[in-house]
């Protein structure tokens, strides 16, 4: 049967902690936001659930985040399907949480490729079971003998949120064109996504790198906004073009300043590498993890408190130029980046 949607939801502010407590329940399949481990992640908000003691998550993502990396820390997610098995290029390609995890059996990984994992969304978003695609093909990634989840014997229809096969491939039956594989639809119980910007309804906003958000938020069947601030709605449908997220979609509102960090919203903060550093570092050691989360994770209040710890100087370096949407005061190689005089186009060009 297809998925149909209901009516149009109604989005409702709540403290990230309210957000979380609703929102998550042990052994959810979850969607987090942003690219890699260096933009728009929602860490604040798998902080909290790490906070709030949840277990046994399904992590499906494009790739791999400091949200997963920070669940990896304490053993939270079960399940993890993603397309890189990383988090963080300033940091350290491999999750070494994740590594340990799946090595001592405590979790099982699902790899697709890319595009794989971007149509399974864009078929979620769209309402469709599956969508066909030509790239696999040839790739042990879909060799029904590395099928993580058959072998554990959970693809026997019981898990509404895992289909009964990782992948069909079959003759085109169109075009006569060859051979094409089925990727089912991927349809998370929740989607998280941190914005720069949210209307009080829920229409959202960022800018910079997107990958597949929009089609996160269509996929799931409960969409939490993370935001850098709340605007009024009708600022922001001024300009629908420059929206990504339908107020449709949401349910919940969170107002989370420096709610991505240590990842970067961009035209707002960059990423902190040292910082990132510092948790690839802690995770090398299981004394220093334990240390590391005692510190940022446990210690502090709430995340203002979280925030208020990191310092002033830190957070004023981190602040992004309002043109080029990064910050002009990190090193970048040997020296802080240059302030931009003219765009790059003109400079080039003359004209």
């Amino acid at each position: 049967m297809p998925r149909i949607r209901g009516k149009t939801k109604t989005a409702e502010i709540l403290t990230l902690e309210e957000a979380v407590k609703k929102h998550v329940k042990n052994g959810i399949q979850i969607a987090f936001s942003g690219f890699t481990g260096m933009n728009r992640n929602p860490f604040a908000f798998s902080w909290e659930v790490v906070r709030q003691g949840f277990k046994d998550l399904h992590s499906i993502d494009r790739h791999g985040s400091c949200c997963t990396w920070l669940l990896n820390a304490v053993n939270a997610i079960k399940i993890q399907e993603t397309d890189w098995l990383g988090w963080g290029e300033m940091a350290g390609k491999i999750d070494l949480n994740m590594e340990r995890n799946y090595k001592a059996g405590k979790m099982i990984i699902e790899d697709y490729a890319h595009g794989a994992m971007a149509f399974r969304f864009l078929a979620g978003a769209v309402g469709a079971p599956f969508m066909p695609y030509y790239a696999p093909l040839g790739s042990d990634l879909y060799n029904p003998k590395y099928d993580a989840l058959g072998r554990a014997g959970l693809r026997d229809g019981k898990n509404p949120r895992i289909p009964k096969k990782k992948f069909i491939q079959m003759e085109d039956p169109f075009w006569g064109d060859g051979e094409v594989v089925l990727l089912p639809a991927a349809r998370p119980n929740l989607a998280v996504l941190h914005v720069l910007q949210v209307g009080d309804k829920g229409t959202a906003r960022w800018r910079g790198i997107g990958t597949i958000d929009k089609e996160i938020a269509f996929a799931a069947d409960e969409v939490v906004v993370v935001a850098e601030e709340i605007v009024p709605e009708g600022e922001l449908r001024k300009y629908p073009e420059t929206n990504q997220v339908a107020y449709f979609t949401v349910d919940t509102i969170v107002e989370c300043p420096w709610g991505a960090f240590p990842s970067a919203v961009p035209f707002c903060y960059d990423y902190d590498v040292p910082f990132l550093r510092s948790m690839d570092a802690a995770s090398r050691n299981e004394t220093d993890l334990k240390k590391w989360l005692d510190e940022w994770v446990f210690g502090p209040k709430n995340w203002e408190d979280f925030v208020v710890k990191l310092g002033t100087k830190r957070l004023l370096d981190l602040k992004a130029d309002s043109v080029t949407g990064y910050s002009t005061r990190l090193l970048r190689g040997k020296k802080p980046a240059p302030r931009m005089k003219m765009a790059l186009s003109v400079a080039r060009s003359g004209y």
